[in-house]
C-alpha cells in the first residue's frame, strides 16, 4: 500500500503545490484522483512513482520511501503519462520484443489477453498511432510486467467511450485479480461513476475528500458531479 505522510511540495515561485498530512491509496479496485487543473494531481502521481522528491515528508510503499528506493521499486510502481514517451519510430511489436527481453516477470498470458481484447495494431509505428492506440499500447507494456501499483495521469481523458471502457475494464479486472492498486487521475464523471471504487478529491494541493464512492453517494443521495461541487465549495475534509 502507498502511504503519504506529512507531505509538502513547493512550486518554483515558493507557493505550495501539495500539502497532504496523511493519505493512503486503497486496493483492490480503481481509485479516481479528481480535481481541477492545477489541483496537484500530476504532482502527486509523479511523487508516488518516485520521479520527484517532496520538500518535506515522504511517500512510502511497503514502508520504503519510494524516491530513495526508486531502483528497487520501479518495476512495482508504473506511471502512465503523456510525459513518458514511447519510441516513436518503433512499432508495438518492437516495444513488446524489447520489454519482454528486459523484464524479469513478464506474463505472456496477460500479454496475449490484452492483444486480443484491446485490438492493438502490433505492426504500426507509434508515430502513426492515434492517441487511443498509444494508450492501449502503454497498458499492454505495463500489465504483463505484474506491477503492484499503476498510476495513470489523465491519459484516458480524451479517448472515445469504447476505448475508455475497454481500458478501465482491464484495469479493474487486473486490480481485483492481483490485488494491485490502480489510481487514475481523471475528471470524466462517466468513468468515475462506472468504474471507481474510491475517490480522492484535491483542491489547491490539499485532499478535501477521500471516501468510497458508494458511501459518499449514499450519504448525499445525489450525483457524483454534485458531490464534487459540494466539497469544492466547502473546501473541507470529509
Amino acid at each position: 500500500m502507498i502511504e503519504v505522510n506529512d507531505l509538502v511540495l513547493y512550486g518554483k515561485n515558493g507557493t505550495i503545490r501539495l500539502k497532504i498530512p496523511e493519505l493512503k491509496f486503497h486496493s483492490p479496485g480503481i481509485t479516481a484522483l479528481v480535481g481541477h487543473n492545477g489541483a496537484g494531481k500530476s504532482s502527486l502521481l509523479k511523487l508516488a512513482a518516485g520521479l520527484e522528491k517532496s520538500n518535506h515528508g515522504s511517500i512510502l510503499y511497503d514502508q520504503k520511501d519510494i524516491f530513495i528506493h526508486y531502483e528497487e521499486l520501479k518495476e512495482k510502481i508504473h506511471l502512465l503519462s503523456w510525459g513518458l514517451e514511447l519510441y516513436r519510430s518503433l512499432s508495438a511489436k518492437d516495444h513488446l520484443d524489447l520489454f519482454r527481453s528486459i523484464c524479469k516477470n513478464w506474463n505472456k498470458d496477460i500479454e496475449l489477453e490484452l492483444l486480443k481484447d484491446l485490438s492493438i495494431p502490433t505492426h504500426k509505428k507509434v508515430e502513426k498511432m492515434s492517441r487511443g492506440e498509444q494508450v492501449r499500447l502503454r497498458i499492454l507494456l505495463s500489465l504483463p510486467r505484474s506491477p503492484k501499483v499503476i498510476l495513470i495521469d489523465e491519459v484516458t481523458n480524451d479517448l472515445d467511450t469504447d476505448s475508455r471502457r475497454a481500458i478501465f475494464k482491464k484495469l479493474d479486472s487486473y486490480s481485483f485479480d492481483t490485488g494491485a492498486q490502480v489510481v487514475v487521475a481523471t475528471n470524466m464523471i462517466e468513468d468515475i461513476e462506472r468504474y471507481a471504487s474510491d475517490i480522492i478529491l484535491l483542491k489547491k494541493g490539499e485532499v478535501i475528500l477521500q471516501s468510497s464512492l458508494d458511501s459518499i453517494k449514499e450519504q448525499h443521495n445525489t450525483s457524483f458531479e454534485e458531490i464534487v461541487r459540494i466539497y469544492e465549495r466547502k473546501g473541507s475534509v470529509l
